[in-house]
């Protein structure tokens, strides 16, 4: 279970992470990047429902920009 200051800690690392980013391109992958270790965390906790959701979610930006 996560606490609310693993929460805090959490959320300050990718603030940072997404401030020192030079472009949207970097930010983009932060993003992708903390969401990837939200997801694998989840799966560590026993709940691994989170991928699928990552995955529809990356998979609707996909269709509804062109792809």
């Amino acid at each position: 279970m996560t606490t609310p200051r693993q929460v805090q800690n959490r959320s300050k690392f990718w603030n940072g992470r997404v401030a020192e980013a030079q472009s949207d391109q970097e930010r983009a992958g932060v993003w992708y990047d903390a969401c990837r270790t939200l997801a694998r965390q989840a799966e560590r906790d026993g709940k691994p429902n989170l991928w699928p959701a990552l995955t529809r979610a990356l998979h609707d930006f996909y269709k509804n920009n062109g792809g």
